[in-house]
């Protein structure tokens, strides 16, 4: 039987900006048909999840949205704010059998929830060892039903078909795994510029070791310079690659990749502002074929890095 083509639809539902991604799945490639910025109407935070109206407004908008910009994807897979999960990662006794895991994953998350973990939804990945420890660790998220409920609510009134719910810190990283070779030993820094923060996921390879948010504003109405933003990647740089550093004496990652949040900020210039490091802005779509009609539509002055979570998306098979 002949393979057949099929779209699928990333959209990364942020509490500030919302990025959708529109990606065909061919036989040997894949193939971009769309990049659009959103304007939601609403944010989707922890103020609208209780909020009917605001989620069915959302929804809305989005079924506006897709049929202005004539979209047909078979599939919708949404990533969420990490701010809506609790996520871990800890070291696992590497010969627990399936069952014993399980039972183990529902210890530690009992630890670590504030509420009952009935209330929650769960899931969990055994990551390989890594340079900095000898055993191999969970990596366990859990998500509270309503924010779950709440996204299959907006998919519902959008008339979308929803496959997935993801964190959108993994959905950027499987778009950094998809468009660049990451040696298995070299540790990466992979940041995030967003409208207050900075956040740092750090990576040995393919293999998640942590992530840090770090506030930029100290007050909201702060304007945030390029030098501020330069100032606390470079401190923050030096700190993290001390801490998971493994006796190597490396003073430095390997690679540092940029992408940002906000459509309005150019990474080029924080680039500018540190001549001599090795910081990367990454391409989202740099293994991945651009269809000739958007192509036409695009910009070379942009680096459409904002897109990183909802290409992320798009692009699982």
């Amino acid at each position: 039987m002949p393979y057949l083509s099929r779209k699928k639809l990333g959209l990364s539902l942020g509490p500030s900006d919302t990025n959708l991604a529109e990606i065909v799945h061919h036989t040997n490639r894949l193939e971009v048909t769309n990049l659009v910025n959103l304007n939601l109407g609403l944010p989707f935070d922890f103020d609208t999840i209780a909020n009917r109206d605001a989620l069915e407004h959302i929804g809305e908008n989005l079924r506006n949205a897709v049929t202005a910009e004539n979209i047909t994807s078979d599939e919708m897979l949404v990533s969420i704010d990490y701010s809506f999960a609790t996520i871990k990662i800890l070291p696992v006794d590497a010969n627990l059998k399936e069952k014993e895991l399980q039972e183990h994953v529902l210890w530690e998350f009992q630890q670590h929830l504030i509420s009952p973990i009935e209330e929650y939804n769960f899931d969990y990945q055994k990551l390989p060892k890594t340079s900095i420890s000898k055993y191999p660790s969970l990596l366990i998220a859990a998500v509270k039903k309503p924010i779950i409920d709440a996204v299959r609510l907006i998919a519902e009134i959008s008339d979308m078909n929803l496959k997935l719910i993801d964190i959108n810190i993994f959905s950027s990283v499987n778009t950094l795994e998809k468009n660049y070779k990451l040696k298995s030993n070299s540790k990466i820094a992979f940041i995030e510029i967003t409208n207050d923060h900075l956040i740092f996921i750090i990576l040995e390879g393919k293999t998640l070791l942590g992530f840090h948010p770090i506030p930029l504003k100290e007050k909201p109405d702060d304007e945030i310079s390029i030098e501020k933003i330069s100032e606390e990647i470079m401190k923050n740089l030096r700190f993290f690659i001390s801490d998971y550093e493994s006796g190597k004496e490396q003073d430095k990652f390997d690679n540092v990749f940029l992408y940002k949040n906000n459509k309005e900020l150019d990474l080029k210039l924080i680039l500018a502002s540190e001549e001599e490091s090795d910081f990367e802005i990454i391409n989202p779509l740099k293994n991945i074929s651009i269809s000739s009609d958007f192509k036409e539509n695009m910009s070379s002055d942009l680096d459409y890095s904002e897109y990183t979570e909802a290409v992320g998306l798009a692009i699982r098979k």
